[in-house]
């Protein structure tokens, strides 16, 4: 009497082992967008503060500054809203290595983002120096520094929710774990805090010394900043969007488990990154013994973060065969 197909199906060991969620990196991804809602919120009411403060006080300062936290509101909405879809569509099927790809694409979306504002940054401090216009500096004063203390406390919302959570089981890439989604938020949050730190020092000196010039100086090193910050984050996320390969230092230990085998050689490797701390392996390697895929499998199952390893051994007894 043949056993159906569902009850094999859910006693075999072999599909219980390799039948898993492609969910990689989830685990954090509600506490994060939960923080990024609330400093996007926090950011759009400082926005909201500082346009009508600049409208009141006839202050493009402050005008200015407000409409430049408005792009920094929607980067931050972006990097919710990705949590949002990674969280959704973490299971779906149409996403072959599950959505954690999402974030990095969010990311790179803010990183372009960081950077247009940076150049606008410039564009407009190089117009105020070359044409000063009028300060109601005490006022904007007042406004900025409102703005940057609701700065400081979103950076500190958002490096908790950086932090990373390890299982001490495995062994761990520590420099591999970064969340590229809340660290562009976080480069936002922090260049908004970097362009209030400016205003209010370039205000102040208007105020006191009537030094107008030393605002637009000052925001113009802060927009060189900002532009390193953003082309950084651009090189990491676009890295693993295109499916770049892992840093040398991973794959040269995944080359030395694999090689631990008895006569094994690696004659190919391709590792990638299909999320945070996620990664994923197709290698190649020849044996002069009887070796299973399962065998080099095991040696990397310690390894934290490997998801789906494709190996494919090829048998060579060709000294064997030539010392016989």
């Amino acid at each position: 009497m043949s056993t159906s197909s569902s009850t094999w199906e859910t006693q075999c060991p072999v599909i219980q082992h390799t039948t898993h969620p492609h969910d990689f990196g989830q685990g954090q991804l509600q506490r994060a967008e939960k923080r990024a809602w609330s400093v996007a919120f926090l950011t759009l009411v400082v926005m909201v503060a500082e346009v009508v403060a600049g409208l009141l006080t006839g202050s493009m300062a402050l005008l200015a500054d407000g409409i430049h936290m408005g792009g920094h509101a929607i980067a931050l909405g972006l990097a919710a809203g990705a949590y949002f879809l990674a969280r959704r569509y973490a299971q779906d099927r149409r996403l072959s290595f599950g959505s954690g790809k999402i974030k990095d694409l969010a990311a790179y979306t803010s990183a372009l983002l960081l950077g247009v504002s940076s150049i606008w940054l410039v564009v407009e401090s190089v117009h105020r120096l070359l044409a000063p216009e009028p300060l109601y500096a005490f006022e904007a004063m007042v406004v900025a520094i409102i703005g940057l203390v609701v700065n400081v406390a979103s950076i500190f919302m958002l490096s908790g929710a950086h932090e990373h959570h390890h299982d001490h089981g495995h062994e761990h890439h520590h420099h591999h774990e970064t969340d590229n989604n809340i660290k562009a938020a976080l480069f936002h949050v922090m260049a908004d805090a970097v362009t209030s730190v400016a205003a209010i020092a370039g205000l102040a000196a208007a105020w006191l010394w009537g030094w107008q010039w030393l605002d637009p100086a000052i925001a113009l090193l802060a927009a060189v900043l900002i532009v390193r910050w953003s082309w950084g984050l651009l090189k990491n996320t676009g890295a693993i969007l295109l499916d770049a390969e892992a840093p040398a230092e991973l794959r040269e230990r995944i080359r030395q488990r694999l090689e631990s085998l008895p006569e094994t050689k690696v004659l190919d490797l391709h590792l990638w990154s299909v999320g945070q701390g996620a990664w994923t392996l197709v290698a190649s390697v020849v044996s002069h013994q009887d070796a299973s895929p399962n065998q080099y499998k095991a040696a990397l199952a310690d390894m934290d973060g490997l998801h789906h390893p494709i190996i494919e051994v090829h048998l060579c007894h060709c000294c064997e065969e030539s010392q016989a």
